[in-house]
């Protein structure tokens, strides 16, 4: 979602999925999370925000209230399609594969590991262990294995069995949920998914030129296909966009279409429909197709049409050859398993937290014999499982007791591996984002996590007698989000004689750099105040790989001269330190080559250089108080550097057509650090997916991040990354500027304070510990 990351930069919401996040004890979350997050038209939240209703009210210490927003209805581990519905999912199954604060997987969960967070060792256990086996000729082998004393939360055991039925209806050739577990190199893959597709995919390739006799659809069933995707299928994509931002917390649920576009890059008129949003994706773009490429939020208009027919598109008919089973997913034994790949991959270990979900549940154990290719259903048809699809049972923290107005009830699981939650009984309640701080304060919700913004935090300030963020009724916990700020610049069009990699055109960008480095502090705590913090490295906090502070050769950015001697030193003041930053920056503009006047002090130059700030035309952007900050300082030595606040479509422009010297963005973090995308030399120049905007050039750098792709070794990929973020930064194109925050808020009347987790992160929320969490 490339272009929604750049769009929500201009409104300052910096925008990961990731398919390990520990939840329900150390577990992670046990499916990725969907990259696209569409509900059912039909669902609403309710009018009114109040707690669930019950006959005979348990004592408050076994109950807990969540504010969360409003549900898909689909608590299916394979077909969840909001992440809220994904929330409950994690309450009630279990991954394999446990993962740290840091998101990265914990291959020891068994008997458990320690891992250093943040100064302090915390202990992870999950359900299962994972050894990685490279190979002599390129392939990967994972080998899992899994405890022997899981139970599902109807007493039944887990075996191997459970996973490797999970696995085969991710892979069946009709899957349409939100797994993409079947895009790895795993062997015979494609040679399984083969010969078999969707009766709707089929009716979409023949074309919408009129029907033709054959054995795979009818006429009527052709009708009915493309009479939907010409009259609804666009109305349901611009819809999956408002959902898409509201599930991200970027509108309310209740946020006018036209709130909701502005979003997303669109102006549309008061009162405007979701068909008025589609008609003005539609208008501009050339046509139809490429207008569909480049706004989708997930889906195309065939996917979604096929997802409305519902069964009778997604059947699967067979159109050739198709192997009878994956030899790349290979039993082992009652609690074994190995995946077999082609290639190594070094995001696959994310995705090998196979969800833990019951066959004798989803599936029909009658249909399951791993020695003759049967896995408890018959493939090509998914209408079993997806029957499950609203009563979801599993191995998690809790038990799945039902929906009903607006409310989800869980009930503590006794079976659960890592023992009985002490909470019994947890209600996840829709509301909308204005309600959760107030929820809390009148003691209808216990735990929200409301967007974070100025109102939000002066509200919780009232709301305690001590007008901090936490005091007597509730307890903050601000987070870092999965991606970051950052000021970049073009090497391709900032340098010194057309050569971007010259070291006279990184002390040319070193120049701008030091000096706008230098301002982030002060803005940054002026525009954000609690919501943001400056960061030092081009990778977001919340990384494993990101360096921190206690590192050897930990350094601010920018922060040293021409000489790679310190610019700044304790002593200093504010004042201080800018007119130090100033005269490094002289030296580095010398470096580059620029003619320099002693008597006048100034540079002299008749070149200027342009800075694009995406704040429509307002300076509504952190960025510019930073870059007007830096361009005034800039003048005092003849340095003219413009500042140029723009509105959405004149900046993306600019970036996608690579025609911006310098600008200001925010990228979208992954819970892998993998960096071929944004600066391999692969994808500069307009080479690629064009997603180098910087142009960095550098084989050092290319070798690096190769290297790092193909190791499987978490500490020595660390050290990668540290040598690849110096070229980066000695590149002189990019500074990163802040991290935003969220938050998470709590009863500190209603909920034990110090049984939540400790130093939570994105990838270690509260659910994390539920299984531990107390009540007062």
């Amino acid at each position: 979602m490339k272009k929604l990351t750049k769009v929500l930069a201009l409104v300052l919401a910096l925008v990961m999925v990731l398919s390990l996040a520990a939840c329900g004890g150390n577990t992670p979350s046990t499916t990725a999370a969907p990259t696209t997050t569409k509900a059912p038209e039909t669902t609403k939240a309710p009018e009114t925000t109040k707690a669930p209703e019950t006959t005979e009210p348990a004592p408050v210490a076994k109950n807990m209230v969540y504010a969360t927003s409003t549900f898909g209805q689909k608590f299916s581990p394979f077909f969840y399609t909001t992440a809220f519905d994904g929330e409950v999912v994690d309450m009630v199954h279990i991954g394999l594969l446990a993962a740290d604060r840091g998101g990265a997987v914990i291959k020891n969960g068994i008997k458990g590991e320690t891992v250093a967070y943040n100064g302090k060792d915390y202990f992870y256990q999950g359900a299962a262990d994972v050894e990685v086996v490279q190979n002599a000729d390129g392939t990967v082998d994972y080998n899992l294995t899994m405890r022997d004393d899981i139970k599902f939360s109807d007493g039944e055991k887990a075996t191997i069995d459970d996973v490797i039925f999970g696995i085969y209806v991710m892979m069946d050739p009709t899957y349409d949920g939100s797994s993409t577990l079947y895009a790895l190199p795993i062997d015979g893959v494609e040679a399984y998914r083969g010969g078999m597709e969707q009766r709707g995919a089929v009716i979409f390739k023949a074309g919408p030129d009129g029907y033709k006799a054959n054995d795979l659809y009818t006429e009527e069933q052709y009708k009915k296909f493309w009479d939907y995707y010409n009259e609804k299928a666009g109305e349901d994509f611009a819809q999956e966009i408002l959902d898409y931002l509201v599930a991200k917390g970027y509108n309310a649920a209740d946020d006018a279409v036209e709130v909701k576009a502005a979003n997303w890059g669109f102006e549309l008129p008061a009162g405007a429909t979701v068909k008025d949003f589609w008609d003005a994706i539609v208008a501009a773009y050339p046509d139809t197709a490429k207008a569909e490429e480049a706004e989708s939020a997930g889906s195309t208009r065939d996917t979604l049409t096929i997802a409305a027919l519902g069964a009778e598109m997604q059947a699967g008919v067979v159109t050739g050859e198709s192997a009878d089973n994956i030899p790349g997913i290979e039993r082992t034994g009652d609690y074994s398993m190995t995946v077999h790949m082609t290639k190594y991959d070094a995001t696959a270990i994310y995705n090998m937290s196979f969800v833990v979900a019951p066959l004798h549940y989803y599936g029909d154990k009658a249909a399951y014999d791993y020695a003759n290719n049967k896995f408890g259903f018959t493939k090509g048809d998914l209408s079993g499982v997806k029957a499950k699809n609203t009563q979801p049972v599993g191995a998690g923290p809790y038990t799945f007791e039902g929906y009903n107005n607006g409310v989800v009830t869980l009930k503590a699981n006794p079976n659960y591996y890592l023992g009985a939650p002490k909470i019994e009984n947890v209600m996840f309640a829709e509301a909308v984002d204005a309600d959760y701080v107030p929820g809390i304060n009148a003691g209808t919700f216990d735990i929200a996590l409301p967007s974070i913004n100025d109102d939000t935090l002066n509200a919780i300030k009232d709301a305690n007698s001590n007008k901090e963020l936490t005091g007597d009724t509730i307890t903050t916990v601000l987070v870092d989000y999965r991606g970051y700020g950052y000021i970049g610049i073009n090497a391709d069009l900032v340098n010194v004689n057309g050569e971007g990699g010259s070291d006279a055109s990184k002390a040319l960008r070193k120049g701008f750099m030091t000096l706008l480095s230098i301002y982030r502090d002060t803005v940054v705590n002026s525009y954000y105040g609690d919501r943001a913090s400056v960061i030092q490295y081009p990778i977001s906090n919340t990384s494993w790989a990101a360096p921190q502070p206690a590192d050897a050769g930990y350094k601010n950015a920018y922060s040293v001269k021409v000489d790679g001697t310190p610019i700044y030193d304790a002593s200093m003041n504010e004042e201080q330190k800018y007119a130090a930053a100033l005269e490094a920056a002289v030296d580095y503009f010398k470096a580059a080559g620029l003619k320099y006047d002693e008597a006048s002090k100034k540079f002299q130059t008749e070149e200027s250089w342009e800075i694009m700030i995406p704040g429509q035309g307002t300076g509504d952007h952190p960025a510019y108080g930073i870059a007007t900050a830096a361009s005034t300082a800039l003048e005092s030595i003849g340095i003219k550097l413009q500042v140029n606040d723009v509105g959405t479509s004149t900046w993306n422009n600019a970036l996608e057509s690579n025609s911006a010297q310098m600008w200001a963005a925010a990228w979208n973090s992954s819970v892998d650090p993998d960096m071929t995308q944004v600066y391999h030399s692969s994808n500069a120049h307009g080479k690629g997916t064009n997603s180098n905007h910087y142009q960095v050039d550098d084989k050092a750098l290319d070798d690096l991040i190769q290297r790092g792709r193909e190791s499987a070794d978490t500490e020595e990929r660390k050290s990668i990354y540290k040598e690849a973020m110096e070229i980066i930064m000695d590149w002189g194109c990019e500074l990163p500027t802040y991290q935003r925050k969220d938050c998470s808020v709590f009863s500190t009347k209603r909920v034990k304070i110090d049984t939540i987790p400790q130093d939570m992160t994105p990838y270690w929320g509260w659910k994390a510990e539920i299984d531990t969490m107390e009540m007062n």
